[in-house]
């Protein structure tokens, strides 16, 4: 799995954790929803199958820690934590940001995740195609 339950521990505390879910089933459902959203973000131009399988230090480093946000926000959402609920809602977001700006491209103009493998179908890069024009110019006011 790409992210292993202890892992979390460096997003959110064992003691909280524990307080929070009764299984490991929970855990695990957490997980696989933060992996589902980030790859339906990444999913139109990167190989989220590489990306998600990838195991130890071969994931990339920044996916990891903005799915282990958005895992713990999923846990969270079944708590009263109160102030760890305002603070893992920020993480969330933050984790969704990157991961709209990574599936198009940062509005510096940059790719923000250039190291992530591109989707390939028969060993050829498949980009999506985008095209468009400036606004049609109009004299009348």
């Amino acid at each position: 799995m790409f992210i292993d339950n202890q892992e979390l521990y460096t997003a959110i505390y064992e003691q909280t954790l524990g307080g929070i879910v009764t299984d490991d089933a929970q855990v695990r459902k957490a997980v696989l929803a933060a992996i589902s959203e980030a790859t339906s973000y990444l999913n139109g131009k990167y190989d989220c199958t590489a990306i998600f399988n990838a195991t130890g230090d071969n994931r990339h480093p920044l996916v990891l820690e903005h799915c282990k946000s958005m895992a713990v926000w999923y846990i969270l959402r079944v708590s009263n934590a109160g102030v760890i609920y305002e603070k893992a809602k920020d993480y969330y977001t933050l984790a969704i940001g990157w991961f709209k700006e990574v599936a198009g491209v940062g509005a510096s103009g940059k790719e923000l995740a250039a190291d992530l493998p591109l989707k390939q179908v028969d060993g050829v890069v498949k980009m999506p195609l985008r095209a468009g024009s400036n606004p049609k110019f109009n004299h009348s006011f």
